[in-house]
């Protein structure tokens, strides 16, 4: 055994003993790189601005920390396998073709809308083809003319015409109204001198009744 190894209670084989060896080369060169760096750490130049605040010392990692650490990390790269995501590259083009709703990201659309039939555009000029000729003198086009065509000063006639009509139905109306009223008071006072003027209020309720109807 080699000094300083504590005994383990059963012999080592000569392969053993070299990766002993090997075990202890790297041990030795981890200790001597974070001593270093404790040491660089240590006796730097002070400032005086951090003379109250002491700051904490490293401690020098032990023998079985850097065996414990050396092991796990052997482990790890013999364990796990990093695998990284590629990147999704982004077409030119955004827009997309499929219609749906995806639950996710990168999933496949779930729910899928029928293809509504969009409007194409129009790829060829329309072909206009020549109408008839049209002779301006004959009958039928100016008739056309005359049932597309506006003119102000008919207009106004035409306006004219139909307010006085409405005037003259309204004063007609207001003219029979006042001869009906004019008729009932003559037959009023015609009534007052035959029967007197008592009978008025027993029988205004009936007249009323009777003009309302």
């Amino acid at each position: 055994m080699a000094e300083g190894e504590p005994t383990n209670g059963y012999c080592s084989s000569s392969g053993e003993e070299d990766g002993d060896a090997a075990w202890r080369a790297a041990i030795h060169s981890i200790a001597q790189t974070t001593t270093y760096v404790s040491s660089t750490t240590k006796h730097g130049p002070p400032n005086d601005d951090d003379d109250d605040y002491s700051k904490p010392k490293t401690q020098q990692l032990k023998h079985y920390q850097l065996k414990a650490q050396k092991l796990l990390n052997d482990i790890l790269e013999n364990t796990i396998e990093i695998v990284r995501k590629p990147v999704p590259v982004e077409d030119d083009d955004p827009k997309i073709n499929e219609c749906g709703i995806r639950l996710f990201k990168y999933a496949k659309p779930g729910i899928v809308f029928d293809h509504l039939d969009e409007p194409q555009p129009l790829r060829k000029r329309p072909r206009i083809l020549p109408g008839e000729d049209i002779d301006e003198k004959s009958k039928k086009f100016r008739k056309r003319i005359r049932s597309v065509a506006v003119n102000g000063i008919d207009i106004l006639a035409a306006a004219n015409d139909s307010c006085k009509k409405s005037l003259a139905r309204l004063e007609a109306k207001d003219a029979a109204a006042k001869a009906k009223a004019k008729r009932e008071e003559e037959r009023v006072e015609n009534l007052k001198k035959i029967r007197g003027e008592r009978w008025l209020p027993s029988m205004a309720k009936e007249m009323q009744v009777k003009t309302q109807r």
